[in-house]
């Protein structure tokens, strides 16, 4: 049974990494391509609004609102990106509606346009590569000492294995199933890897019990 699912997790890791050379991964529109615009209000507003009326200027339901500074009253919408050829009559009207919303006199000038390439994957992991490269060395110290009756190296190797085949089957199933990379994909990625250890050690400590009572009885 242990084969089979080793079997399953490798063919899903191996079409992935197929999917992923042909078409790349998914992302949404905080990681990828993408067209900020920050537009000031000076005074609150709901961010609903804002989105409801970039929806309707840009054409797409993928609109991400925020406010930003201290008081909030700046808008800054993500649009996936906007090329030079097509952006300014988009954003004179964003400009127009926002002001009839709010009673403003903005002027297009005004608003600040920033356009952002693909953000790496490497880049998104490289904030926790160190926490996560001390927490493995000190759980290898540790299975190092704790199952020596097992064969130690055996059991290195099985863990890193294990977390490896964990986290590229991970990657596997997001780019079969086209689930964009967004900012839980890390949190759920550092899930996988706690699941991983713990079941690991559940297996072995069993294995260990058996060495144990296999020893008595000698």
């Amino acid at each position: 049974m242990k084969k089979y699912i080793y079997a399953i997790l490798i063919i899903i890791t191996i079409v992935g990494a197929i999917i992923i050379g042909i078409n790349g991964l998914n992302v949404d529109i905080v990681y990828g391509k993408n067209t900020r615009i920050d537009i000031f209000l000076g005074k609150q507003f709901d961010n609903k609004d804002i989105q409801k009326i970039a929806q309707e200027i840009f054409e797409t339901n993928e609109i991400l609102v925020q406010k930003i500074e201290y008081y909030g009253d700046i808008a800054a919408i993500t649009v996936k990106y906007q090329n030079s050829e097509n952006i300014n009559e988009k954003l004179e009207n964003l400009n127009a509606k926002i002001n009839e919303k709010y009673g403003l006199e903005n002027e297009v000038e005004d608003i600040k346009v920033t356009n952002y390439s693909n953000v790496k994957l490497l880049s998104i992991l490289k904030p926790y590569l160190w926490p996560i490269s001390i927490s493995i060395i000190t759980i290898l110290i540790y299975v190092l000492i704790r199952y020596r009756k097992l064969k130690s190296i055996k059991v290195i190797t099985e863990y890193i294995f294990n977390i490896i085949l964990a986290e590229t089957t991970y990657l596997g199933v997001i780019a079969i199933t086209r689930i964009p990379i967004n900012k839980f994909i890390v949190p759920i990625a550092l899930l996988i890897y706690v699941l991983t250890i713990i079941i690991t050690t559940i297996l072995k400590e069993r294995e260990l019990s058996l060495a144990n009572i296999k020893q008595e009885k000698k």
